[in-house]
């Protein structure tokens, strides 16, 4: 379904990864204790041009099977039931992509959740971020950068995959539900309940948020729920971190 991007590019010296390409202890030591993992695909290639420490921690595999392997490897890690997922996310994310013009690509970021197979054959759910690092000269994508969590603690089920795209200053998603196996797009949160989410974040409980917003307080336990049942997360305080891991408050 996402062969039809793929091309062949005209070869870019990846110079300016060329300290990481070289090893970088500081900066590995860094991803370890952000518990973040990172990786740069090359998008010509299907392939990796570097593997963090912490991706190799996190799952157990060993950066050569992803050089190796490449964006085949990955994606057989992906649970069979979350593959399709997956798959379509990707498609959308594309056909996004090539829809804005060429200079504003790369404003263009986004992060979506799936079930991962470790070396050990369990399965943990992560969070996987994506920025798009440099176009060639036709603004088809060169590479790009993933950074991955582990966010089984906080999802409240597996019947839900998120994919959440940001672009400038909008925000919407593509949710999947995995029981059916259908996709659909929807608006992300409303700019009342990322205001809502920040004063969360600052330690605010609904009775301080409602004088805050002027609003009651039962708007605001309503904004509550809606947030939760959007993004499929347990409660406020793992929603406040999965907010904070996808980026969309600070």
């Amino acid at each position: 379904m996402i062969q039809r991007y793929r091309y062949n590019a005209e070869a870019v010296p990846p110079t300016d990864y060329e300290p990481l390409l070289r090893g970088n202890s500081l900066l590995e030591r860094i991803f370890v204790l952000s518990d973040c993992a990172v990786a740069i695909s090359e998008i010509s290639t299907a392939g990796f041009l570097y593997i963090s420490d912490k991706l190799e921690q996190l799952l157990g595999y060993k950066a050569e099977a992803y050089k190796q392997g490449g964006l085949a490897f990955a994606l057989s890690l992906v649970h069979p039931d979350d593959i399709l997922g997956i798959v379509f996310m990707l498609q959308k994310e594309l056909d996004y992509l090539f829809s804005i013009p060429v200079a504003e690509r790369l404003a263009y970021r986004s992060s979506f959740d799936y079930r991962c197979q470790r070396a050990d054959g369990s399965y943990i759910r992560l969070l996987q971020r994506n920025q798009t690092l440099d176009l060639d000269k036709t603004g088809n994508m060169l590479h790009r950068l993933l950074m991955v969590n582990d966010i089984t603690h906080l999802k409240k089920d597996d019947h839900k995959m998120v994919n959440i795209v940001q672009y400038n200053s909008s925000s919407f998603t593509y949710t999947y539900h995995v029981l059916n196996k259908a996709i659909h797009k929807e608006n992300f949160l409303s700019k009342r309940e990322l205001e809502i989410l920040q004063l969360l974040r600052q330690g605010l409980g609904s009775k301080e948020i409602a004088d805050n917003l002027f609003i009651s307080v039962h708007t605001v336990e309503t904004h509550r729920r809606n947030i939760l049942e959007k993004t499929n997360i347990k409660d406020t305080s793992c929603l406040i971190s999965f907010a904070l891991t996808a980026g969309f408050i600070n």
